[in-house]
C-alpha cells in the first residue's frame, strides 16, 4: 500500500464536485460551531452516521413485510451498523459531555437528515448508497479537517478511536 495520506482526491466529475462542496460546507459549519472541540464534533457526526443504517434497515424490513418474503440478511446487517454508530455516539457523549444547546442542535440535525435521507432512499436506494460512499465518507471529511485545523492530526494520534482511554503521549 503505497498511497500517500496527505494527497487530496481531485473531483473528476459533477458528482465528485457536489460531494466535495457538500463536505466543505459541513466542515465549515462544524468549524464555525465547534472550533477545536473535536469530541463535540464527533458527537454530531456519529449521530448523523447512525441514520443511513437505520433508514435502510427499516425500509428493507418494510419491503420484506410487503412482499411477504424472507430478507437475505440485509436488515440485520444494516441495523447492526446503526447500532454500532449508536455505540460510538455513546462513547463520544461520555467524552465530550455536550451541553443542552448542543444536544438540541443534534436533535434538529438528526431530524432533518433522517427525513431527507428517508425521502431520497425511497426515490433511489442505489443513488443513496453512492452518496453515502462519496459524500458522507469520513476519510474525505477528516482529510479536509487535517489540512485546515491545527492540532486535529495530533488529536487523532493521541485519542483512542474505539474505547475510552487516557490520552496517549506522543
Amino acid at each position: 500500500m503505497n498511497k500517500k495520506l496527505n494527497t487530496h482526491y481531485k473531483p473528476e466529475n459533477l458528482s465528485d464536485r457536489i460531494a466535495f462542496a457538500f463536505t466543505k460546507l459541513l466542515r465549515f459549519t462544524a468549524d464555525f460551531f465547534f472550533a477545536k472541540r473535536y469530541g463535540h464534533r464527533a458527537v454530531v457526526l456519529e449521530t448523523i452516521a447512525a441514520v443511513p443504517g437505520m433508514v435502510a434497515g427499516m425500509l428493507n424490513h418494510l419491503k420484506s413485510l410487503r412482499r411477504m418474503e424472507q430478507d437475505p440478511g440485509w436488515i440485520k446487517i444494516l441495523l447492526d451498523e446503526a447500532e454500532n454508530e449508536r455505540m460510538h455516539l455513546m462513547t463520544f457523549i461520555h467524552i465530550a459531555k455536550p451541553s443542552t444547546l448542543e444536544r438540541f442542535i443534534i436533535i434538529i440535525a438528526q431530524g432533518i437528515f433522517f427525513n431527507l435521507y428517508f425521502m431520497m432512499y425511497l426515490i433511489s436506494p442505489i443513488a443513496m448508497t453512492y452518496l453515502l460512499i462519496k459524500v458522507s465518507g469520513v476519510s474525505m471529511l477528516e482529510n479536509q479537517i487535517k489540512h485546515t485545523k491545527d492540532g486535529y492530526e495530533e488529536y487523532i494520534k493521541t485519542t483512542s478511536a474505539f474505547i475510552i482511554l487516557p490520552k496517549k503521549k506522543l
